[in-house]
């Protein structure tokens, strides 16, 4: 008999109050391993809202506050998390980065969002986000 995973995916509004947002993500976590949840996977850029003007000023390093959060409630309920994905500063470069968090509140994967489109973005003097976010070339692969 094949064994069952229970998972959570969750949406939520984000908002201008990065602590806010890190703490609502951290709330909704409770909520799902509450709910029986094993894994539970949060939304793209969860600690800030979306916008070429946004991601110099959300971004952090990694590890730093939103990824110590996620550490931290993997640990305490014993979940795997799929961070959904943070504007992360490396250097000179802002990555949109997605985390993946095993039961024991350690980092079990890093991924670098690597298909940037080149598409323009409405009501932002016609740039794209090559202009803001850097790419990655690596995949990154998950074993439990």
């Amino acid at each position: 008999m094949a064994s069952k995973l229970r998972l959570a995916l969750i949406q939520m509004s984000v908002g201008d109050n990065k602590a806010k947002n890190i703490a609502r993500a951290v709330q909704l976590i409770r909520e799902a391993a509450g709910g029986g949840a094993q894994l539970v996977a949060l939304p793209e850029c969860f600690n800030s809202p979306y916008g070429t003007n946004y991601f110099h000023q959300y971004a952090e390093t990694i590890p730093g506050e939103s990824t110590e959060a996620l550490s931290t409630v993997a640990k305490k309920f014993g979940l795997y998390i799929v961070g959904g994905s943070i504007p992360e500063r490396d250097e000179d470069k802002v990555y949109n980065t997605c985390t993946v968090w095993g039961p024991q509140g350690d980092m079990i994967a890093k991924y670098r969002k690597y298909s940037l489109h080149r598409a323009t973005i409405p009501n932002s003097s016609h740039t794209t986000l090559t202009e803001y976010l850097h790419s990655s070339i690596y995949v990154a692969v998950v074993r439990s």
